[in-house]
């Protein structure tokens, strides 16, 4: 078997969570297998792991993949899994969102859960992803009318 067909056969495999058999959005948007899902989602506990809020309580139908995004260095890190709302404090973190007034009270746990989640990298890697980060905030307070 060549390797195209190998790869297709293993891009197919992963629909272990999709109700039609399609392939994941897990898999397709940040290359994650099933059984690495299953492993971030157990890690998670089923519940959003900023505010621990159980997925049955956070309004939406599941935990989204949080993950941080970069294209200059190309960068991909996925960290864990939350619910919308914190969801939506990692992008104020990560300076692709304007933080709202509770930002004294949101930033503190976004960035324990960063700190928690990324220990495992590379030093030179958390201080780049630190950076870019920064560098974000600056371009978005910047851009205030």
């Amino acid at each position: 078997m060549n390797t195209r067909a190998v790869e297709a056969a293993f891009r197919r495999a992963q629909n272990r969570h999709s109700k039609y058999g399609n392939i994941c959005h897990h898999f397709t948007y940040h290359r994650l297998t099933c059984d690495d899902y299953d492993r971030l989602h157990a890690r998670a506990g089923g519940r959003c792991e900023i505010c621990r809020t159980p997925v049955q309580a956070t309004g939406g139908r599941r935990l989204v993949v949080d993950h941080f995004e970069s294209t200059r260095p190309y960068l991909r890190i996925i960290r864990g899994m939350l619910c919308d709302a914190c969801n939506s404090v990692m992008s104020c973190l990560d300076g692709t969102k304007r933080w709202g007034p509770r930002r004294s009270e949101l930033e503190p746990k976004a960035r324990e859960y960063q700190a928690r989640v990324l220990r495992d990298l590379p030093l030179p890697q958390i201080e780049l992803i630190e950076r870019m980060q920064e560098r974000r905030r600056e371009l978005l307070t910047a851009s205030l009318p």
